[in-house]
């Protein structure tokens, strides 16, 4: 709350916070618990108050007379999540005042996500992107590239949202299933279409697979004879004369109108 405090004045929003953060936490089986430690991980507040209370160690780190900054070590953080870059190895040293510095703050490293690597050697993910250096596809040219994809765990829940979605929307007409399938896919290309940075091109092919093969499995479903031309070329067709989301055609008209500075407007039908 002193943290907090720094940054709010109002007297209302500070005793609303604190009340928020003296609530008691439910259990599995329904029995109030006295909150003792704060805001929960997960809970409503606690990404607020992470990027808050966090701020305290990103000032450590990037501290110019610090012992992170004579290491030349930089912090890229978002809430509770955080990557400590150096071009060089890590001193055991650092290790141990990092972990010194977050338990003087009452905060704990988790162990099972955390991990010191070499980018070179393996790579990581922060984010839903997945960081890594590939080879370049040009054989004459021996360089190594810095490579940033969706990772194999945000592919995975974009695939069960889209299984979701047409699971539950058995016995609905084309159209509303195409709006409600316009929506999760506008909104994870969004995301980690970013330009210049993220490659995303196989990942969009993969994703019109598996999206074609759920498209044509929905279509068979309860012998939907009606609907037996489209099952030919689902995603093709859907796109075609149903307004489906054509993804490799957005992924490229969105990258080219960032990298002009240009909006991207795209026509979406009414429900």
């Amino acid at each position: 709350m002193k943290v907090v405090s720094q940054r709010l004045a109002d007297k209302s929003i500070l005793r609303l916070i604190r009340l928020w953060l003296r609530s008691p936490v439910q259990q599995p089986d329904g029995q109030l618990e006295k909150s003792r430690i704060g805001a929960p991980q997960g809970g409503v507040i606690f990404p607020l108050l992470a990027n808050i209370y966090l701020n305290v160690f990103d000032e450590i780190i990037n501290n110019p007379d610090g012992v992170y900054a004579k290491e030349d070590i930089r912090i890229v953080r978002y809430a509770d999540d955080f990557v400590l870059i150096k071009t060089k190895h890590y001193p055991p040293k650092i290790l141990r005042r990092m972990n010194n510095t977050l338990s003087r703050m009452g905060l704990t490293i988790n162990q099972k996500k955390t991990k010191l690597l070499h980018i070179s050697k393996s790579s990581f993910c922060f984010l839903g992107f997945e960081f890594r250096m590939v080879q370049s596809k040009f054989k004459w040219n021996t360089k190594r590239y810095t490579n940033i994809r969706p990772s194999m765990a945000s592919r995975s829940q974009l695939y069960a949202r889209i299984s979701e979605c047409l699971k539950i929307r058995r016995h609905w007409k084309i159209k509303p299933v195409v709006y409600k399938l316009n929506e999760i896919l506008i909104g994870w290309l969004n995301y980690y279409s970013i330009t210049k940075v993220t490659h995303i091109w196989d990942t969009v092919s993969q994703i019109k697979w598996h999206l074609d093969y759920k498209l044509y499995k929905w279509l068979k479903s309860k012998g939907r004879k009606a609907h037996k031309a489209l099952r030919q070329r689902p995603f093709y067709n859907l796109v075609k004369y149903k307004n489906l989301l054509d993804i490799e055609k957005y992924a490229s008209l969105k990258f080219h109108a960032k990298a002009t500075g240009r909006t991207l407007s795209v026509s979406r039908m009414s429900e």
